[in-house]
């Protein structure tokens, strides 16, 4: 979260409620938060000197004050590291080995419906991966935005079809052992 709201920032020093609208545009569906977990993060970011107050350019009235957050150079730096740092596994697939190593030694049946599940996940988050095209500009902030929106649903679309993949594996795996047959969805297409 913290690292989000320091990337929109970085791009462009602004008052909260600007950072909220842009984090929403950005991050919706990825990162859903409200206005008040920007501040939270804005208080963070301040405290460990990542970013600072613009004096002067509080956009507000004398009333209700907007104050302007910047970048520092530290708050720069600390961004690129993290954005180069190792990935971390995918919770999902964490849960997953999760519950799997869960289930009782011989309990097949209950594996199954792990695999069931699992899969079912897989193919709700590829029907919501279909409706989620973002619409594009034609600036070339937009194109480069249309380009990592159609690289970030490329890299989703081949983990799904992944862990599809697995799931026909784990079927067939309970089936040698003689777990009755199921059908899934890769089979039937």
């Amino acid at each position: 979260m913290n690292a989000a709201v320091l990337a929109l920032v970085i791009e462009k020093p602004s008052y909260g409620y600007e950072v909220w609208q842009r984090f929403e545009g950005r991050f919706a569906g990825v990162i859903d938060v409200g206005a008040s977990r920007i501040y939270q993060a804005f208080d963070s970011l301040l405290e460990e000197g990542l970013i600072e107050q613009v004096a002067g350019a509080d956009g507000g009235s004398r009333r209700q004050p907007r104050p302007c957050y910047r970048a520092t150079a530290d708050g720069t730096s600390t961004h690129r590291v993290w954005l180069a740092e190792e990935l971390r596994g995918d919770p999902t697939r964490l849960e997953l080995n999760r519950r799997l190593l869960a289930v009782g030694p011989g309990d097949t049946p209950t594996l199954l419906q792990v695999v069931d599940r699992y899969e079912q996940a897989c193919l709700d988050e590829m029907a919501a991966l279909h409706t989620d095209a973002r619409p594009t500009t034609g600036s070339a902030g937009g194109a480069l935005s249309a380009m990592r929106d159609r690289l970030l649903a490329e890299e989703r679309r081949l983990v799904l079809e992944a862990r599809m993949k697995w799931v026909l594996f784990a079927r067939r795996q309970l089936e040698a052992v003689g777990t009755p047959p199921r059908r899934s969805s890769l089979e039937s297409s």
